[in-house]
């Protein structure tokens, strides 16, 4: 019975040293103010021993906990001894700079849109790698509009598309407008406008508009997925306002220019 309570006394000691730590204390500091709690007033040399800190460290470690307000010291003769503090001044110190930072977002968001004027480029190799670009979409949940050519595309990537991505796409109510190169495939696939699938389709004429390529535009993001014979498909994700308008731009450009929908 013993061994039973010495166990789910350390389980909950882990636990309170974890959130202890989520608050902002480093592990030695959580140790050694967990430890404080447990024994109440303590000489320094009982305090080390008890939280596994050399005392070298504790002593370093002292200052934080003091201005924290979780540590206080008092002399006892010549003796000094170190008190555990009520931990709720803390948190409601760490719960008014919460706040304070909450308030502070949309400055910091502002700035943040000012930093990402460079476009942001990430790279993927390979079928595994090019299915996160469409994963990306789905994330986004935006409208979004697609250039595409179906005559090359990896089966891998078809079977993808067909089994995940579009079930999902049509979960999360993201519209898309395709721009089709490749009408026999498309008529293999049934690709054709269905409001059902939140789909509209036009296509284009594969000799004078091939696409050996996927492109999504979606928010202020550009994708590209590039379908090769021989060898295995690339993709990169670009992040920018401003490629990510003018591609809609293209894009419109050519929906209004082509025929009805397919």
């Amino acid at each position: 019975m013993h061994d039973i309570k010495c166990h789910k006394l350390q389980h909950f000691n882990m636990h309170i040293e974890e959130t202890l730590e989520n608050l902002g204390l480093s592990k030695a500091e959580s140790a050694i103010y967990l430890s404080a709690l447990e024994l109440g007033r303590s000489l320094p040399k009982h305090l080390a021993d008890k939280s596994g800190v050399k005392r070298p460290t504790l002593y370093k470690l002292l200052p934080n906990l003091f201005s924290k307000g979780l540590l206080s010291e008092t002399m006892i003769g010549k003796r000094r001894f170190l008190v555990a503090e009520d931990p709720e001044s803390y948190v409601e110190k760490k719960a008014a700079e919460l706040e304070l930072i909450q308030k502070r977002l949309p400055e910091l968001r502002m700035l943040l849109a000012t930093a990402s004027v460079k476009p942001k480029i990430v790279f993927y190799e390979g079928v595994e790698g090019v299915k996160k670009i469409y994963l990306d979409n789905l994330h986004q949940r935006k409208p979004t509009l697609n250039f595409v050519g179906l005559e090359n595309i990896h089966p891998a990537i078809d079977e993808y598309a067909s089994n995940y991505y579009i079930p999902r796409r049509i979960k999360y109510g993201i519209a898309i407008d395709i721009l089709l190169s490749g009408v026999a495939r498309s008529a293999e696939m049934n690709l054709k406008t269905d409001p059902a699938f939140l789909r509209r389709v036009k296509t284009l004429d594969s000799k004078k508009f091939p696409l050996p390529l996927d492109c999504y535009i979606y928010g202020d993001n550009a994708s590209f997925a590039l379908w090769r014979k021989d060898s295995e498909p690339i993709g990169l994700i670009i992040r920018s306002k401003e490629i990510a308008a003018t591609m809609r731009s293209l894009f419109y450009f050519i929906w209004e220019s082509t025929g009805e929908e397919k």
